[in-house]
């Protein structure tokens, strides 16, 4: 009976220390494995070995580094996106256009006469000078011909004076009574007629001097000279295939097609000799830089009715033999400019269901969708209304934004790596 006491007393310690030991682990960080517990791989239990008392604890999830993973507001990190800052200024708009390149002026050259080459002075595409004699053709019959009207001339001319000095003796005795008024008119006629005589031979010396100008085949202008389709010997005549081309190659003219709807645009372009017109190369790309501004010289004076276009050229200056007649040509004509916009690229414009909208990022790194009007475009490029000049707009990575997403700019980042890269290479270095 002495034992009794002391048996119950051992049992309620037990109890009370089972009990503490089920409260501790219940109020355990959640994740640590329970006392006794194996880590990894848990054991099972010993044979005969009774479930601790107390409520059952669930262990939380591992992660790497024992640590749980941070997540931004809406279920995700900040957007990786690429900003560019928004500019005010004027945005040009303009039309491009394929155009021609065409010769300010292209002469065929032809003989004159019919003739044989003699001499070719020139080779294919050198560029002459006005004036310049290209070929020299059989002139030895023309040289004969004016030789001939020179000698007529003389005759006649010697003739004329016979005739005067007859015609002075005739007066001399009809002042004295000798011969009658009759025969003095006829001396008189005689003058006349040896007069107009002298005149032929004069008119038929200048056409032998024509003729034999025609011997030689000058250039009648500056340019570059096309093929040659004659070699000495040839026969050449008015009829015939023209010699070579000449086209002058500075300035040049661009020749496009203008839809009727710009016909007032250019008209007041054509008044006002702005230089509207750009050129560029058909196969340059569309960032290379164009020629120099030029002027319009020509509008056409009627509209196509088939295609509803009008005709018109530009006058380029072409002093490096840039652009060569006959070439394809990218054209651009300048028909306005909006001042008053805020310009950011195209690409950067969100078109959704309610209108258009961009993305403008505030200082702490938080997107903002904002309702913008698109006043223009041209060359990538929007002119905008609803955001200011220095907003910092997304330009990629906008699809997988919505209000309130928290971004990182992704050249800011890039640029972060590399100096840290820098930093590690030179530490290296200087280890070594």
């Amino acid at each position: 009976m002495t034992d009794q006491p002391k048996t119950v007393k051992a049992a309620a310690l037990a109890l009370i220390t089972l009990v503490a030991t089920g409260l501790t682990v219940g109020c355990g960080k959640a994740g640590d494995p329970a006392p006794g517990a194996a880590t990894g791989t848990s054991a099972a239990p010993s044979a005969g070995a009774a479930p601790a008392p107390g409520p059952a604890v669930t262990p939380a999830p591992a992660v790497a580094g024992g640590a749980a993973p941070s997540r931004a507001p809406g279920g995700g990190g900040p957007v990786s996106v690429t900003l560019i800052k928004a500019e005010k200024r004027s945005l040009p708009i303009g039309l491009d256009i394929t155009g021609t390149v065409t010769a300010r002026r292209t002469v065929d050259v032809r003989a004159q006469v019919g003739a044989t080459v003699r001499e070719v002075l020139v080779r294919e595409g050198d560029t002459v000078r006005q004036g310049q004699t290209l070929f020299r053709l059989d002139d030895r019959n023309e040289r004969a011909q004016l030789e001939r009207a020179q000698a007529q001339l003389l005759r006649d001319e010697a003739a004329l004076a016979d005739a005067r000095r007859q015609l002075k003796r005739s007066e001399d005795l009809l002042a004295q009574n000798f011969i009658s008024q009759g025969a003095v008119d006829v001396q008189r006629t005689a003058v006349q007629t040896q007069d107009a005589a002298v005149a032929a031979s004069r008119a038929a010396l200048h056409a032998a001097q024509v003729a034999l100008s025609f011997m030689t085949v000058s250039a009648p202008q500056e340019g570059r000279l096309g093929a040659i389709t004659v070699h000495p010997g040839a026969y050449v005549s008015p009829g015939g295939a023209a010699l070579m081309t000449i086209s002058q190659m500075n300035p040049v003219l661009v020749s496009f097609s203008l839809p009727q709807r710009h016909l007032g645009d250019a008209l007041s372009a054509l008044k006002s000799r702005a230089a509207v017109v750009e050129v560029r190369g058909a196969e340059e790309p569309p960032g290379a830089k164009p020629g120099p501004a030029a002027p319009l010289v020509f509008v056409d004076n009627a509209v196509d009715a088939a295609s509803g276009t009008v005709r018109v050229r530009a006058e380029i200056d072409n002093r490096d033999a840039r652009w060569w007649p006959g070439a394809y040509v990218k054209v651009r004509m300048k028909l306005q400019s909006v001042d008053d916009g805020v310009v950011v690229p195209i690409a950067a414009v969100v078109q959704g269901a309610r209108g258009r909208t961009v993305f403008v990022v505030d200082d702490e790194g938080v997107a903002q969708a904002k309702p913008v009007d698109v006043m223009a475009i041209s060359d990538g490029l929007a002119s905008l209304k609803g955001i200011s000049a220095g907003d910092r707009v997304v330009l990629e990575g906008r699809q997988n934004l919505r209000n309130g997403s928290k971004v990182v700019d992704r050249g800011r980042e890039s640029g972060k790596a590399g100096e840290k890269a820098d930093k590690g290479a030179a530490k290296e270095v200087s280890a070594r």
